[in-house]
Parts: C-alpha cells; sequence; structure tokens
C-alpha cells in the first residue's frame, strides 16, 4: 500500500510505504491503561499487559499497537515465524517499504500512519528516496571539497611565497652581519696594532740630544743623578756640591728643551739638589 501526504509534490514517490500482512496466526486486544500516563512508559506498560494476555511467550510475537484515544489502545500480536516468513518474501521480490504492519490494524489509510511497531524495521527494507537530492548533495559536496582544496592550495601557495622571501631576507641579513663581524675583527686587529705601535712610543722623541745638550750646559760642579722621560715630557734630576743661582739661565730654553719647572733643595754636606721639568721639543 502507498501513501501519500497532503500536497505532496512528487506524485512518483510516495511519501509513505506500507507492507499489510495478512496471517491466521493473529490475534487482537483492546487495552484501557490510565489518560495520565505518561509516554515514555507507555510502551512498556503495553507489553506488560499483552505478554499477561497472550497464550504463548510473548517473545514468540512481534507486536504492533495503536492509540485510539481515551486510554484506548488496539494491540495486534503476529506469531514472529509469521513476520519473518513475510519479510523473506519481500526480499525475495526485492519489495523496499517503512512499515510491515498487520491488516488487522489497517481500517484506514488514517489509521495506518498512527500504528506503532513493537520492534523497528531492519533498515536493509526501507527505500531509498530523494535519489535525485542525494545526488546533488554530493555533487555540491565534492564541489565544495574542490574549492576547499583550490583555496587551501592558494593559501598554502601564497604562505611559501611568503615564507620563500623571509628565507631570502635572513639570508642577505646573515650575509651582511657575517660581512659586518670580519669588518668588526679586522678593526679590532687595527686598534690592537695602534695600541702596539702607541705603546712601543715609535715617535717619542729620542733621550741622546737632550741628555748631550743639557750635561754640555752644566756646571763642572753639577752631574745628572736621575732622567725619566714620558713621551715629550722629562724628569731630570741633578745633584749639585755647591748652590747655582744661575742655573735656569746656563740650562734655559734651546731647540731641544724648553723648562717648565725647576726647584732646589738642600741636602747633606751641602749638596743641592735641582728638580728640573722639561718639555722635549720634536
Amino acid at each position: 500500500m502507498e501513501l501519500e501526504a497532503p500536497g505532496s509534490t512528487r506524485p512518483e514517490e510516495p511519501d509513505f510505504l506500507c507492507f499489510l500482512t495478512h496471517s491466521p496466526k493473529t490475534v487482537v486486544y483492546d487495552i484501557s491503561l490510565p489518560a495520565s500516563l505518561k509516554r515514555s512508559v507507555e510502551r512498556e506498560v503495553l507489553f506488560g499487559e499483552l505478554a499477561a494476555l497472550l497464550p504463548v511467550p510473548a517473545e514468540s510475537v512481534c507486536w504492533f499497537y495503536r492509540n485510539c484515544g481515551n486510554g484506548l489502545y488496539r494491540v495486534c500480536a503476529v506469531h514472529r515465524e509469521e513476520i519473518v516468513r513475510q519479510l523473506e518474501f519481500a526480499a525475495s521480490r526485492s519489495l523496499k517499504f517503512d512499515a510491515l504492519i498487520p491488516a488487522a490494524l489497517a481500517d484506514t489509510p488514517e489509521t495506518i500512519l498512527q500504528v506503532i511497531p513493537g520492534e523497528a524495521l531492519p533498515g536493509k527494507y526501507r527505500p531509498v528516496r530523494c535519489r535525485n537530492l542525494k545526488k546533488l548533495y554530493f555533487v555540491l559536496l565534492a564541489l565544495t571539497v574542490v574549492l576547499l582544496g583550490v583555496s587551501v592550495f592558494r593559501r598554502y601557495d601564497d604562505f611559501a611565497g611568503e615564507r620563500r622571501k623571509l628565507a631570502r631576507i635572513r639570508s642577505l641579513w646573515e650575509k651582511e652581519l657575517r660581512s659586518e663581524r670580519r669588518r668588526f675583527g679586522e678593526l679590532s686587529s687595527d686598534r690592537e696594532l695602534l695600541a702596539a705601535l702607541r705603546a712601543a712610543k715609535l715617535d717619542t722623541p729620542p733621550v741622546s740630544p737632550v741628555l748631550t745638550r743639557l750635561t754640555g750646559e752644566l756646571p763642572k760642579t753639577m752631574w745628572v743623578t736621575n732622567y725619566s722621560q714620558n713621551y715629550d715630557s722629562a724628569d731630570l734630576t741633578l745633584s749639585a756640591s755647591k748652590d747655582e743661582p744661575g742655573l735656569y739661565n746656563q740650562i734655559g730654553e734651546n731647540r731641544n728643551y724648553a723648562i717648565v719647572n725647576l726647584r732646589k733643595s738642600r741636602g747633606y754636606n751641602d749638596t743641592v739638589s735641582f728638580f728640573v721639568k722639561l718639555r722635549i721639543k720634536h
């Protein structure tokens, strides 16, 4: 039996297919239950009432029921072997349907839609509907996957391009860094060499001309006891057996040196020490 919902736009594809079964091994009971009974326990209570009424074990039957209103239920039980035989027949003919219902409960098309099976129908008997819509769905799904793949590939390609750019920039910076480090190493070597040259004091004025000119100007009663030179500055200590008031004029400024400071100090045995600071000329 085919049932079509009102206003259906697909007359070639029924909304509900019903397989009616006729069997002599069928019993029908009218069972009354309290109107306040919750729907969540309705099936369990009905099965318990049916099991109490059946002349055979409840496990040996397949049962169906319909709510007739006002707490009245029509319950139908069919021997399980009959249901199995009907299903095998349907499978041999490749029949597809939404529900298997005993003819005893199929008074009108409206009542057929109200019948509830006690056990769910195996899925292999159910018809496949909306084939065209499902095909369209899978086509759209495949198209979506393809577009998503293209989008992901383009994003990945953009990301890879940016990554390559960053890699090139990083390579250039590393090359520049190595060059700067090499340059810094060369500058450090130059600084060390310059410091060594400065320490060597290669351009320090020679000592010999200064001492030669100085000792040539000293009186015979005077001699040099100490001489130290730091680049263009020299400290000189002179000792004399007597005071020499005109010493400044005797050893005064010349082309080798200039007197910066001169002071004297008297020592033991009437000796006199002169402390002279000179500026060496280049």
